[in-house]
């Protein structure tokens, strides 16, 4: 969903809430007895608003952010936590848990991404890294 069609739908649900929540408070209780003070009505409304603009504001960012790419085989890694067998490796800016079947690796030591296993790199240190 594109930004501009994203703010529309938020603007036009948080309106239909705002509605919903003011009809239950203004004329449904009141209706069934039940008395809202004032000051609880506003506070709701306020609340209401308050999380649309929050959660509207970080769904904007979480568009904008362009898609995120597994690495490709063959790209080199720093190992972050050591991989006895699992561990993590950083590629780029990124963190991600990673797996060596072969040995242990330190923390600092460079990795090749070998093959992906779900959203875990199977990693193999440099040195025994297979040749293409």
């Amino acid at each position: 969903m594109r930004r501009r069609a994203f703010l529309v739908y938020a603007l036009a649900t948080s309106l239909l809430e705002m509605a919903v929540l003011l009809t239950v408070l203004l004329w449904v209780l009141p209706s069934a007895g039940v008395v809202v003070p004032p000051v609880f009505t506003i506070a709701a409304v306020s609340v209401l608003a308050t999380t649309s603009l929050v959660l509207t504001h970080l769904n904007l960012k979480a568009i904008a952010r362009r898609p995120v790419r597994s690495p490709d085989v063959g790209v080199r890694a720093v190992v972050v936590r050591p991989l006895a067998p699992k561990g993590y490796v950083r590629v780029g800016n990124e963190l991600w848990p990673a797996l060596c079947e072969t040995s242990h690796v330190e923390r600092g030591s460079e990795v090749t991404v070998v093959r992906m296993d779900g959203l875990r790199l199977v990693v193999a240190p440099v040195d025994e890294s297979p040749s293409p």
